[in-house]
């Protein structure tokens, strides 16, 4: 222990290359394997990041420009131009909030809803499959971990 470090420090270390590699092996392993993104992408003209705006619009219905750039850490100008095209293509539509008629916010059409329910399915499945083989007990514990993860990572990362 002359240069500082405690005898654990390796432990600590190897703790938590364990945990990143389990990580994206579980992501891995969630991810819809390659012939069903292939087979649903084949039939669309959407790109990864119109699907990443219309995800956030599926999740969280209508939502400001500026809440969209900030959540995937763009301009606004940026995330205008990919509406634009979602508009362009009866995929979203843009509206006046009620509260607020200053305001204007996005949403899907039923259209784009459709859409993202094609092209997203594979991940819920394979996570809810997964899921439902855990006990009540590691479920609650994965969730307060995972609770605990996303209270440190940046949102929008």
């Amino acid at each position: 222990m002359t240069n500082g470090l405690s005898a654990s420090a390796p432990n600590h270390t190897e703790s938590i290359d364990e945990l990143v590699e389990l990580l994206r092996e579980t992501v891995v392993r969630l991810q819809p394997s390659s012939q069903e993104i292939s087979d649903a992408w084949s039939t669309t003209q959407i790109t990864m990041q119109q699907l990443r705006v219309m995800t956030i619009l599926f999740h969280e219905g209508p939502t400001r420009v500026s809440d969209l750039a900030r959540r995937l850490d763009v301009s606004t100008p940026t995330i205008t131009g990919i509406l634009d095209r979602l508009v362009r293509q009866r995929l979203s539509y843009r509206m006046s909030d009620p509260r607020d008629r200053r305001v204007v916010l996005n949403n899907l059409t039923q259209d784009g809803r459709d859409l993202v329910e094609k092209l997203m399915p594979a991940h819920g499945d394979n996570a809810e499959r997964a899921l439902v083989r855990l006990s009540h007990e590691e479920r609650a514990s994965l969730r307060e971990s995972l609770r605990a993860l996303l209270r440190v990572i940046p949102s929008g990362h």
